[in-house]
């Protein structure tokens, strides 16, 4: 099995705005880099009509990884520690690429809010409990994204702010908020590439073949001498 921890961790709190919609399409927010402790509201969608106007707002974690030494692996996961949350679909949460901190792991800015791109998903809709560990299942896409790149860019929203529903997730003044332990681990796990001979066989490659003479493929490391 192998674990892979976050190179930079931290989340935006989005503008407040005067509407729902508003808020879905802010452009900037202001920012929380390089997290080390609890926040409870690191994922969240808030809500207050008031007198006159109103206030909306959504937070949004965005997390780095640097996967230059990734070459290969399958079942990866995203896990992290929770301090609030509910079993409550409504918070549930989602990954999704983004592009905040150049892309690659440099310092979250206010205008990263919007950098996200919520037409690249990473998982499909996860809970988020209360407390304990949360445990994100990665797809293919993430998966290939991980291999073939050096820099894996996942933010972690709530799954009614990558729907972009028309009505507001509350009937009323509220909260949605997950909150993270920043100051745990964040991490990347997946099993690891089977090791071992990785060359053509008799013109077969090397994934097509388990034995060599009865021998597992990665238990050889010289077939006839030759690497």
């Amino acid at each position: 099995m192998g674990t892979l921890a976050s190179n930079r961790k931290g989340y935006i709190q989005g503008a407040s705005s005067g509407s729902y919609s508003a808020a879905l399409s802010a452009s900037t927010g202001t920012a929380f880099d390089a997290q080390n402790s609890n926040q409870s509201n690191s994922i969240q969608y808030f809500q207050s009509s008031g007198r006159g106007g109103g206030t909306f707002r959504f937070v949004r974690t965005f997390l780095h990884f640097d996967t230059s030494g990734i070459s290969g692996g399958s079942s990866f996961q995203l896990t992290l520690t929770s301090i609030q949350g509910s079993s409550s679909s409504d918070n549930n949460i989602i990954a999704v690429n983004h592009t905040a901190g150049s892309g690659n792991g440099g310092e979250l800015a206010n205008a990263d809010f919007n950098n996200v791109v919520k037409s690249t998903t990473w998982s499909s809709s996860t809970s988020f409990a209360s407390s304990g560990t949360v445990t994100i299942t990665l797809n293919a896409a993430a998966a290939t994204q991980i291999i073939n790149n050096n820099d894996f860019n996942v933010a972690l929203i709530l799954t009614h702010d990558q729907q972009e529903e028309e009505e507001s997730p509350l009937g009323e003044d509220g909260a949605i908020s997950n909150g993270i332990a920043f100051g745990s681990a964040i991490n990347l796990t997946y099993t690891d590439p089977v090791s071992g001979y990785g060359h053509k066989v008799s013109s077969v490659a090397s994934g097509s073949i388990g034995k060599v003479n009865t021998v597992a493929t990665a238990s050889i490391g010289k077939i006839n001498t030759v690497d």
